[in-house]
This record gives C-alpha cells, structure tokens and sequence, in this order.
C-alpha cells in the first residue's frame, strides 16, 4: 500500500525508498546504485521485522520501480550494504561494494525474486 501510494510522486528513487520506509514503519538500511547490471541501476532495502524485508529496485532506464518481499535468509548479502551506508561519505569513497551489490542481486535471482515490475 505505502508503493503504491508513492509510486506517483515526482520523488528520486532514493527519496520514495525513504518515503516507503517512513510511511510502512520499516527502517531504510540501504540505497545504492548498482553497476554493469542489463535491468536494475539502483537497489534498496527496507527491515519490516527481524525476518521480513521489502526490496525496491528501479530499472535501468529509471521509470519503473520493481519490489519483492524476502526473508532474513539473505542476511549475508545484505549485511555488507547496510554497513558501508552507514559509513561516512568519505570513507564510502574509497570502499568499492559492486561485488557485494552483484552478489545480492545474483542470490536475489536465483531464489526466484528476480524483481520483475
């Protein structure tokens, strides 16, 4: 419902992710934008409960917003996006995280949340 509600705001993906997170009573753990990848250029995640997830990506040519529910089970992908967010700008500078991002979507795909719209 809060997707939905959002989806038609003139808002950047990062500020709808946001936005969804505020208006669900998730928490944002991360935005960031993927490289090299054929369909999706930003991904982020939202933490509902201890085991429930919302995954939002926009595609890559920026007018869709696809999404899914996972469970804790990608616990370990996820780890290494939300704790390179939560570092200052200027050390996520010299950290590259595109294999930890391709690695995410890479499981992702291969349990079957392949994130098409």
């Amino acid at each position: 419902m809060a997707l939905e509600s959002v989806h038609a705001l003139p808002l950047s993906f990062a500020e709808k992710a946001a936005e969804i997170a505020a208006r669900s009573r998730g928490v944002l753990l991360f935005d960031v934008r993927i490289e090299g990848d054929a369909e999706v250029q930003r991904i982020a995640a939202i933490q509902y409960t201890s085991d429930q997830m919302g995954i939002l990506a926009l595609d890559k040519q920026g007018s869709g917003t696809r999404h899914c529910m996972i469970n804790g089970g990608f616990s370990s992908f996820i780890a290494p996006l939300e704790n390179w967010t939560r570092l200052p700008l200027s050390t996520q500078a010299t950290i590259d995280i595109t294999g930890h991002v391709s690695l995410f979507i890479g499981a992702l795909r291969n349990a079957g949340y392949l994130l098409r719209g």
